[in-house]
């Protein structure tokens, strides 16, 4: 009877440790902070983004614009949970503006609004420029 009992223990300790163990894997605050390499990967895909929100401006297509902004926006909010892992506030502050620039810009464009789109696309632009020239990747 001892062996039983120690046997179903064991069986189901085993079972809650994969249990916890593939919890914590689904449990994104368990998930490992991204890497520099990553961040690095997020900018070049927004400059990619930029280029693209540049060309459509310039060939007055909204519908490309808006996706082009969507897609800064929502890489601006990984890179704002990116540097408030590292405690980075100011750099924080400039990556919130950048997505609510983008958001402007996209909605600007899906109004057809291009000029109000390429005001904001300009702010949003200096934002960019203005945390680069912080450099917070050498800090």
């Amino acid at each position: 009877m001892m062996k039983i009992t120690a046997a179903v223990l064991t069986v189901v300790g085993v079972g809650l440790s994969l249990s916890a163990g593939s919890a914590l894997t689904r449990n994104p605050a368990a998930q490992q902070a991204p890497t520099a390499d990553e961040h690095k990967a997020w900018m070049d895909d927004a400059g990619d983004a930029q280029e693209d929100v540049r060309d459509a401006l310039h060939a007055k297509e909204g519908a490309k614009v808006a996706a082009a902004a969507v897609k800064i926006e929502s890489l601006m909010a990984k890179t704002e949970a990116y540097w408030a892992g590292k405690h980075a506030s100011d750099i924080v502050t400039l990556a919130r503006e950048s997505r609510a620039l983008a958001t402007q810009v996209a909605a600007a464009a899906q109004a057809g609004q291009l000029d109000q789109s390429d005001a904001a696309f300009t702010k949003m632009n200096a934002n960019c420029s203005a945390c680069h020239d912080l450099h917070p990747e050498k800090r």
